[in-house]
């Protein structure tokens, strides 16, 4: 079975989409039309569901959304209760849609956005997000670790389930613990978290 690009997405309607916050209300963000990626594709819907799931641990103060696309991503982040997010993507298109959708939902104060790549980041993040395709995720999951808060923890998506195994593998062996999958209609978000081992290396770093 052929699974279509994750990266490809054209927006010519407003999307409004729903979050479950803490307080089991339900809110909605809404995304312009425009090109670049995420609103409506399934993995997108797999990371929202994920990042639910995060928040609901209690423990997120710090974001990270690297290859940001619209920002939806970031959005969902500062709604679900994040105190500060970054956003980032290469894309000049992607970094002015975000910025235009950051502020469309009213939470500027809460998310920034940047044209950068994850190598020009020098904090540290209790959640980081990335929705794009494994090869890549797995080429720069060292650089994920630079970025990460010794309990921080790593959404993943835009893996297919033919690609599932690869991911999981990729990241075990860089040094990640698997946590929990999400799954629907062929594409798979995974959680992870840095493993013990990894956590035992941040001691005595500033």
């Amino acid at each position: 079975m052929a699974y279509p690009d994750p990266y490809i997405e054209y927006r010519t309607t407003l999307s409004r989409i729903p979050l479950l916050v803490l307080a089991g209300e339900e809110k909605f963000i809404e995304i312009a039309p425009g090109t670049s990626f995420g609103s409506n594709h399934n993995t997108t819907r797999l990371c929202l569901k994920a990042i639910e799931e995060v928040f609901k641990t209690g423990k997120i103060e710090k974001v990270l959304d690297f290859g940001c696309g619209s920002g939806i991503l970031a959005i969902s982040a500062a709604v679900l209760g994040a105190g500060s997010v970054l956003a980032i993507d290469i894309d000049p298109i992607a970094v002015e849609e975000a910025i235009k959708n950051v502020e469309r939902n009213g939470v500027s104060a809460k998310v920034g956005v940047l044209r950068a790549s994850l190598e020009a980041v020098k904090e540290r993040y209790d959640l980081v997000m990335a929705n794009i395709v494994t090869d890549e995720l797995l080429r720069m999951a060292e650089g994920i670790k630079m970025v990460m808060d010794e309990n921080g923890v790593l959404v993943v998506s835009g893996i297919s389930e033919l690609k599932k195994e690869k991911a999981i593998s990729g990241f075990k062996e860089a040094g990640f613990d698997l946590v929990r999958e999400f799954t629907g209609d062929g594409w798979v978000a995974i959680w992870f978290k840095l493993s013990s081992r990894m956590n035992r290396d941040f001691v005595g770093v500033a």
